[in-house]
């Protein structure tokens, strides 16, 4: 009875989590940040599977996927720290240097298929045994890979823990609803991770087996919390870059800095939409005068503070123009920033080329 419990339950929670990733791959507007949370659900989803593949018997007609979830180790670790490191307003790293950090995942589970190739007397084990569970000390490689994933994995989470605290020693930050429960969530993930570590070393497989339930139901909760408090990531997001960047403008003023802070008021929070936008609103936003402001737009944008804002609310609007065709153009210019229709006319003909009703006839076409 409890045994079937358990198999229907891994099953339906490794398909719940397969469905999470599948879910962050089909948001129309996915970010990096997205991507990442996909290959973590899908890490995850892929050990519950394996586990639920053991306890069916499915594993045996899949042999050379034993010990496959150990790969998934030495993915959840990169996974969760560039995922935090996005929701701390951290700067998206290249992919080649992204790529990096996976390679392991891919050396190990290379190793893994080509111990199941070779050494027969591990799959004779598990057609005559019947485990519940893989076993990882049957061979001395395999066992070696189980305390180094562990390892690796919590490698990632003190990395991950050590960047949020920087982000909060300061007391002023103290109050930072959002950070501070990521900051204590992931205490409890490192708890979970050196519970696998020491179930490794000891051999206790039912204290990993554990440690892994464990480490899938706090995926579980996040996601089911974030789906609740729709906000909450955004909102961690937007209180991580503040702070970064009062904390860059403590030595100066960065133009780096600033342009990249008003990137996200501009792409992230659509700042320009409020038609009351002026150069002194903008500047206060970014803790600068109006005239610093003004000197970092012309030197390193090459424009001033009303071109800036007007190619955004055009661009805007364009995407409305594209997507809500039901939508009137008075509508999409108010909507865009503009105070009227006179003046959307001229300032999209001015950096169009052509005017908002020649756009959206082309765009129908």
């Amino acid at each position: 009875m409890i045994h079937s419990i358990l198999k229907y339950s891994e099953f339906t929670c490794g398909v719940i989590l397969l469905i999470f990733a599948v879910i962050q791959m089909i948001y129309k507007n996915k970010k990096f940040i997205n991507f990442n949370l996909a290959g973590l659900y899908f890490c995850l989803s892929y050990v519950i599977l394996i586990l639920w593949a053991f306890k069916s018997g499915l594993i045996l007609f899949l042999p050379w996927l034993i010990y496959s979830d150990l790969t998934m180790a030495f993915a959840i670790g990169p996974f969760v720290y560039f995922y935090i490191k996005m929701v701390l307003g951290r700067r998206r790293p290249s992919r080649s240097r992204y790529l990096l950090h996976f390679i392991p995942a891919g050396a190990v589970f290379s190793v893994i298929i080509i111990i199941n190739f070779f050494d027969s007397s591990l799959i004779d084990y598990y057609r005559l045994k019947r485990p519940a569970y893989p076993v990882y000390n049957l061979n001395p490689v395999i066992r070696t890979i189980d305390i180094i994933s562990n390892f690796y994995m919590l490698s990632y989470f003190v990395m991950t823990i050590k960047n949020i605290y920087e982000l909060l020693e300061k007391r002023s930050h103290k109050s930072i609803k959002e950070l501070r429960i990521i900051f204590y969530y992931m205490f409890f993930i490192l708890l979970f991770t050196s519970m696998m570590l020491i179930a490794g070393i000891t051999g206790n497989s039912v204290l990993n087996i554990a440690a892994i339930y464990l480490l899938t139901l706090s995926g579980l909760w996040y996601f089911i919390f974030s789906f609740r408090c729709p906000g909450f990531t955004q909102n961690a997001v937007r209180e991580a870059k503040i702070i970064r960047y009062k904390n860059s403008l403590l030595g100066g003023i960065d133009p780096f800095a600033v342009l990249e802070r008003l990137d996200d008021l501009m792409e992230e929070e659509k700042t320009y939409t409020d038609d009351g936008l002026t150069l002194q609103k903008l500047a206060d936003q970014l803790m600068i005068t109006p005239h610093q402001l003004s000197k970092i737009l012309n030197t390193e944008k090459k424009m001033n503070f009303r071109t800036l804002v007007n190619s955004y609310r055009v661009g805007e609007a364009m995407r409305h123009m594209d997507e809500f065709q039901d939508k009137t153009i008075l509508q999409i210019a108010l909507e865009s920033g503009f105070s009227s229709k006179s003046s959307f006319n001229s300032v999209f003909l001015k950096i169009a080329g052509r005017t908002p009703r020649e756009y959206r006839e082309s765009s129908k076409g």
